[in-house]
């Protein structure tokens, strides 16, 4: 069957001009800085641009390699916040009700069960520099605009901006680290058609929203995306659906790339020149060793690499 698909991006997606770490209650944050301007960005634009940074972020945390915090700074001021709140609720208007069903809680315990977490003590969890009071002011303030919202589009757009676009949401960067190898880990397995015997509760995209009018008007299915997460997630699946899979991961580097041409292994031409290098002395290329300008060293997988 085939299918013409649309993606596009919510016009109420934000990102902040500046991001901050800082450390809050004994974890490392990712924060807007205190003054940073809001500006409404497109998150599919460059959807594949955004998938490939994100497993590449990935593949450091999953070898064991530094990951500096200006990189993730840096991906910060380009694409935003993930939207981890919203993401693992399973209760879409969460702060609406008394708990919050949250699924595989941020992505550290690894679980599949469901957990049940009073409302205040989850937006603390993301919103860890506001007080009792502004919690309990912010959720008022979500609970009138959705007993004066006739429309949910604009109900979801409203409670987004008071939330994951908020000024004050904070993730933390154990979330983040979590996230991103989980994605890498499962595509690199899945190269390797090793079994994955994780659940990843992370390809199953929570709330995302579709427009049924496309139909009828453009002969076409669309898809809105809200938040940075369901762009990545969305784009990964759409990639490891192909019947020509041009998601790969380059056979020297080791990092992810969309490539032009189905047979390409290497995701730069300084790649590939590096590994004939290789091939000419008669050296081995083995997907554990890391190839530098210096040499070559020994990686380090996760552990969980060996589970099977």
């Amino acid at each position: 069957m085939r299918t013409n698909l649309r993606l596009e991006s919510s016009p109420f997606c934000y990102v902040y001009s500046k991001y901050k770490i800082e450390e809050i209650n004994g974890k490392r944050y990712i924060l807007p800085e205190e003054k940073a301007t809001k500006k409404a960005i497109s998150i599919t634009e460059h959807i594949d641009d955004l998938l490939i940074e994100t497993l590449n972020i990935g593949k450091k945390q999953f070898f064991k390699e530094p990951i500096e915090d200006f990189e993730l700074l840096n991906y910060y001021a380009k694409y935003g916040s993930f939207g981890f709140m919203i993401d693992l609720a399973i209760n879409k208007y969460f702060v609406l009700d008394e708990k919050v069903a949250v699924r595989d809680p941020f992505y550290i315990n690894r679980k599949e069960n469901v957990d049940f977490i009073n409302t205040e003590e989850y937006l603390k969890f993301f919103l860890p520099k506001l007080n009792k009071r502004e919690i309990n002011s912010l959720i008022k303030k979500c609970k009138d605009v959705a007993s004066n919202n006739k429309k949910e589009d604009y109900l979801t757009s409203f409670i987004n901006e008071y939330l994951i676009y908020s000024e004050h949401y904070a993730e933390p960067l154990e979330l983040v680290l979590n996230y991103a190898r989980s994605l890498y880990k499962h595509f690199y397995l899945a190269l390797d058609n090793k079994h994955l015997t994780m659940k990843l509760p992370f390809l199953s995209v929570n709330h995302l929203e579709h427009k049924i009018e496309d139909l009828y008007y453009n002969n076409s299915f669309g898809f809105t995306i809200n938040y940075l997460k369901q762009a990545i997630d969305i784009s990964y699946s759409m990639q490891m659906a192909q019947d020509v899979r041009l998601l790969k991961i380059c056979n020297f580097c080791e990092k992810a790339f969309i490539a032009n041409n189905p047979k390409a292994e290497y995701d730069t031409p300084q790649c590939k020149n590096k590994a004939n290098v290789y091939k000419s002395r008669g050296k081995t290329i083995s997907r554990n060793v890391i190839h530098t300008d210096d040499g070559i060293s020994v990686k380090i997988p996760n552990k969980e690499i060996f589970d099977n």
